[in-house]
């Protein structure tokens, strides 16, 4: 439901949990004209966002010759921190903007049953009406946004979203029981984190779909969702150019470039983009071994719960086998039991170990590999766009060379002024198609060099996290080991008592 309306002279503001919003510090505008309460949306005008960031500062080497070559490396100049600075990454929190996502609740019964969040907001952009504020949303407003940011910024890298119908709503709705509370929280990170990326991007955080996600009334969401849909309905190949963008396909440049391809045209030679070929190739090898690194350290942390659960065995029998020896040989039953305590404490470590391992290394690959999709999905739309780009450019040059063949016959004065009508239309088209490959091709580039910056925070961020976790695990095995040592070496070397008892004959 909508927010409660508040009086306009009072800034809106929300009782936020203390390790939620508390700690950010935001300096919060006075408050503005607030959005409106019924009719067409009305959110405050953002500038345009400028998506023309350079990418000469990239080198990278030519693609592979073949599909059985390797894909060539893609290394950038500008992944290096300023002087004095350091890289932020993929997860890095914007400082005017700060968004959390709580308070998991599920709704309705049966097939029709689904889950909320609340989405806190703290702000210090001028465009938004308060300084703090919140929503409730559920996943299909999240989903929205996402195919609004595709849609209205091709070659622009979003963030990935979790799983649209993941498996344990589709068995909560058929089956009434509740998703686990560990699937609730994670699905919580997970869009807390979209949502996190998508305020800290430099011209994402700015564009107005955001802020009606953020701060409108569900009445108000739902009218500028019927408004966007109109608005690409009036324009069906810009809507069908961005659909297949958003799948990852160009099925309506490759039915274009078949029809074109009937007809010889040897005068007409396609642009071609190695750059995004270099990146395609990249993005391409990097999904491959980041996807081999996930599944072998997805093995090494199962190792680890593995260990656990063998230990606690392990630990209880020695317990057993301490308890028989109690009145055999008291010495011994107390070093057994305490190796099988200390043992019992190890699996735990062990079970903490695999815990931490998966939250810090193997989920954020995991989580990156969906990343490094939305890099070729933002690469695809390059390719679309070029695609687009010659199918204009080829369409334009056999209609002037029908026209050079129609010119000087008298007999074809109403055909070459109605291919000379033609040859315009087609002018105007390529015109359009150049300025959107463009605008594309820039809007990659940046976005690429921004993808590699990002990424060399992400991973040594990873990386080192992960190996400190591995000396930290090892150094409180060691001390438990150490510290049990001494028990053992204290075992009695005297003679057992008789196992008939203490009593005379």
């Amino acid at each position: 439901t909508a927010p409660p309306a508040r009086p306009e002279e009072e800034p809106f503001s929300v009782a936020d949990p203390p390790d939620l919003m508390d700690d950010v510090d935001i300096a919060s505008p006075p408050p503005s004209a607030a959005l409106p309460s019924q009719g067409a949306p009305s959110v405050l005008a953002v500038p345009e966002a400028d998506f023309g960031a350079s990418f000469q500062d990239l080198d990278i080497s030519a693609p592979p010759q073949s599909a059985g070559q390797p894909a060539p490396r893609f290394e950038s100049k500008a992944v290096e921190p300023a002087v004095g600075g350091a890289a932020s990454g993929s997860t890095s929190s914007s400082t005017d903007l700060h968004v959390v996502v709580a308070n998991p609740a599920k709704q309705g019964d049966g097939m029709s049953a689904f889950f909320t969040y609340e989405v806190m907001t703290k702000t210090s952009l001028p465009q938004y009406a308060y300084g703090q504020f919140s929503v409730t949303r559920r996943f299909r407003d999240f989903d929205w946004l996402h195919s609004q940011l595709v849609s209205k910024y091709p070659g622009t890298i979003v963030p990935p979203l979790p799983e649209k119908h993941a498996a344990q709503v589709s068995t909560m709705r058929v089956s009434g029981v509740g998703c686990s509370s560990e699937w609730v929280e994670v699905r919580r990170a997970q869009l807390q984190r979209f949502l996190q990326r998508v305020a800290a991007h430099p011209q994402l955080h700015s564009v107005s779909d955001l802020q009606t996600f953020l701060e409108a009334s569900d009445d108000t969401l739902e009218a500028w969702k019927q408004s966007s849909q109109q608005a690409a309905k009036a324009s069906p190949y810009y809507s069908s150019v961005l659909t297949d963008v958003k799948s990852g396909l160009l099925s309506t440049y490759s039915r274009a470039a078949t029809m074109l391809s009937a007809e010889p045209l040897p005068s007409f030679r396609p642009q071609e983009d190695m750059a995004c070929a270099q990146m395609s190739n990249y993005a391409d090898a990097m999904e491959t071994q980041v996807a081999a690194v996930h599944r072998h350290s997805k093995r090494f942390i199962e190792r680890h719960r593995a260990l656990a659960s063998s230990m606690s065995g392990f630990g209880l029998s020695l317990t057993q086998l301490a308890n028989c020896e109690a009145d055999i040989n008291p010495s011994l039953a107390r070093a057994l039991s305490s190796m099988g305590m200390s043992v019992d404490r190890m699996s735990n470590l062990y079970d903490e170990q695999g815990a931490r391992e998966g939250a810090a290394f193997e989920e954020p690959l995991r989580d990156y590999i969906k990343m490094i999709g939305a890099a070729k999905g933002a690469i695809g739309a390059r390719a679309a766009a070029l695609s687009s780009l010659n199918g204009a450019a080829r369409s334009l040059t056999a209609k002037r060379e029908k026209l050079d063949k129609l010119k000087g016959r008298s007999s074809k004065e109403e055909a070459a002024a109605l291919t000379a009508r033609e040859v315009r239309e087609a002018e105007s088209l390529h015109s359009i198609a150049k300025q959107e490959y463009e605008q594309v091709a820039a809007r990659v580039d940046g976005e690429m060099a921004r993808f590699q910056r990002e990424k060399l925070a992400d991973f040594k961020a990873m990386l080192v996290g992960f190996v400190t976790l591995q000396l930290e695990y090892s150094k409180r095995m060691q001390s438990a080991w150490r510290d049990l040592l001494p028990h053992l070496e204290g075992i009695s070397d005297g003679p057992p008592p008789s196992a008939g008892g203490s009593g005379g004959t």
